[in-house]
């Protein structure tokens, strides 16, 4: 992703030029909706928090102040959209009484493992910076290269390192002290 051309559309969007921000969503949606659907785990409610995210986006972006990569102020609104998202979700399964249900009936434990792990590291993700969320998301999670982090954040590579680094040593103590044994 050209960081200099979403600067430019960026700076065009905070004029009012709506087809500059049509624009910048076109460069930035499959981030977008990835991102959304690691913490939410839920395909069609992340396309909710998309459109919601760029409303949101839209409405405030003369708040954008530029401190940041376009990319990693869109993240926090997903992000944010995306625990609330997880609350309400939490809140009706408690409310409700829900029970965990197996599909699959060749290796139910490991199912069950697979998803209680998915969803330990999904409730973890909020933990961290904002910067670790987003090098975490799109290293690990998305299995993008350091080159394609680096043109979508606008980061260091350095910097995309260390975030990584920390982030991976916070989910291993994280992990370790809900029962998982790392080699």
């Amino acid at each position: 992703m050209d960081q200099e051309k979403i600067e430019q559309l960026v700076t065009k969007a905070q004029n009012s030029d709506s087809a500059a921000f049509a624009e910048l969503i076109g460069l930035t949606q499959r981030f977008a909706f990835s991102s959304a659907v690691r913490i939410t785990g839920n395909t069609e409610e992340s396309r909710d928090i998309v459109q919601e995210a760029y409303i949101r986006a839209w409405t405030n972006i003369h708040r954008f102040s530029g401190k940041v990569t376009f990319q990693s102020w869109l993240f926090s609104i997903l992000r944010n959209l995306s625990i609330d998202y997880l609350r309400k979700v939490r809140n009706r399964q408690l409310a409700v009484g829900s029970s965990i249900q197996v599909q699959d009936n060749n290796h139910p434990g490991a199912l069950y493992e697979a998803n209680e792990l998915t969803s330990l590291i999904q409730k973890w993700i909020p933990s961290l910076s904002e910067t670790q969320q987003l090098v975490f998301l799109l290293r690990d999670l998305e299995d993008l290269s350091i080159r394609e982090v680096i043109d979508q954040t606008g980061l260091t590579e350095s910097s995309i390192k260390s975030s990584l680094y920390l982030a991976r040593k916070k989910l291993a103590v994280h992990l370790k002290k809900n029962g998982y044994h790392l080699p």
